[in-house]
């Protein structure tokens, strides 16, 4: 199957004629289908027929159909635009749960068809495997994926799960138990310099790849990965490292890579054709307003409308997933609203170097994290650091917890 706009790349994937929605052998018990079904009516608030048969359906993950009876869904983690997603468990005979899978449902995109109007290997799995392949530990790993040949075609992509959620999901635990408390607990400020640098380090590989180590020649030319819906829906937290230079904490691992690109500054396509792509809230300026903000200003920064966006747009992504860790932000919210006044005030940010957040301080953090999510979230983006500036600051910044952590064998808790 042809790659969408990388000319020669061919990829070969695994295909299925049958309907995705075929039963599991495991919903025969109709006691168990039951439970579960009304679990996840409990539980999920937009629950409804549609998740049901994906939920209730077979993973095909295994080619032997007895093999793949093994595997039994067991909860639904998310729903969007982009499709499905749910926890598929593989237990063995006597109930032991042998390994964890999420399957990623998706309806065939409309970007994924090639000029005669066939489909194409999504982006999304191209650029996961490159970067992988690549060495990144910061992406959520895909391990198989799926397409579904029928009069509605589908895609199953099959990746880790990750047992600890996500950004999202621990923010608002810190924001329940508080609220439970009466107090005021944050996230401890290691585990914050430890995320930036994992996020730093996924920005570098975004920034440095190449397709050869999956056997697609690389354009010519310095290209790159933007994301374009970074936001902490999307972030998972992975297993702790393994080696013992780091500090236990969960990694991060970026995931949802359904609206990414492979591009660069000469791309005609950046920025034309993805003003729409990403969450609203989670927007830098450059593509706010389709990439209007700020062109009245007597000294516009932005570019313009269609000035193609760089990787300063991961920075700024970055920046706001870790500013909501240190405030506790679950949708970005304070952030949005104060780039949507900042607009107005071009003078003010001007004497401030362009931060909306002028002077960003914290009673609960230090002044050098403070400061780089500041820089990571100015307005002009040729003032927010590179992918390499970023890499070396968290570094930096981690290097006196990690230090302390070898002497003492102690770190803070990060309550799960």
């Amino acid at each position: 199957m042809k790659v969408r706009d990388l000319p020669g790349a061919n990829f070969r994937i695994a295909t299925t004629y049958n309907s995705p929605y075929d039963r599991a052998k495991w919903t025969h018990d109709g006691e168990r289908t039951r439970r579960r079904v009304r679990r996840w009516r409990q539980e999920k608030e937009w629950y409804d027929g549609r998740v049901e048969a994906f939920a209730l359906s077979r993973s095909y993950l295994e080619l032997e159909r007895e093999e793949d009876s093994m595997w039994e869904c067991t909860d639904i983690l998310g729903r969007g635009a982009f499709g499905m997603v749910g926890k598929w468990t593989k237990f063995d005979k006597t109930g032991r749960v042998l390994d964890d899978v999420a399957i990623k449902q998706s309806d065939l995109d409309d970007r994924e068809l090639d000029e005669e109007g066939r489909p194409t290997v999504p982006t999304e799995a191209v650029l996961v495997k490159a970067l992988m392949n690549q060495g990144c530990r910061n992406v959520a790993k895909l391990r198989e994926m799926r397409f579904f040949d029928g009069d509605r075609p589908k895609w199953r992509l099959y990746l880790e799960y990750y047992r600890y959620g996500t950004l999202h999901d621990l923010i608002q635990k810190y924001r329940a138990r508080n609220k439970r408390n009466r107090q005021e607990d944050r996230i401890p400020e290691a585990f914050v310099w430890q995320a930036f640098h994992d996020f730093a380090q996924a920005c570098y590989h975004m920034k440095v790849l190449r397709l050869d180590s999956i056997g697609v020649r690389s354009p010519r030319g310095d290209h790159f990965a933007l994301h374009l819906d970074l936001k902490a829906e999307n972030v998972l937290l992975g297993d702790a490292p393994a080696n013992q230079k780091s500090i236990p904490y969960p990694t991060v691992k970026v995931a949802d890579w359904g609206m990414a690109e492979y591009t660069s500054l000469d791309d005609s396509r950046n920025s034309k054709r993805w003003k729409k792509y990403g969450t609203i809230v989670w927007m830098p300026p450059e593509q706010r307003d389709f990439g209007r903000y700020g062109e009245r200003w007597h000294h516009p920064v932005l570019g313009g409308a269609n000035h193609p966006y760089s990787m300063k747009h991961v920075v700024w992504q970055i920046g706001a997933n870790i500013y909501g860790l240190m405030n506790l932000d679950i949708y970005n919210e304070d952030i949005n609203e104060v780039i949507n006044n900042a607009e107005g005030m071009e003078n003010t940010l001007r004497k401030h170097g362009y931060s909306a957040l002028m002077g960003y301080r914290s009673r609960f953090y230090s002044s050098e994290l403070t400061s780089l999510v500041e820089d990571c979230l100015r307005i002009d983006p040729s003032r927010r650091p590179n992918p390499y500036e970023l890499v070396g600051r968290t570094q930096d910044g981690l290097a006196r917890y990690t230090e302390k952590y070898h002497q003492t064998g102690d770190h803070p808790k990060l309550k799960l």
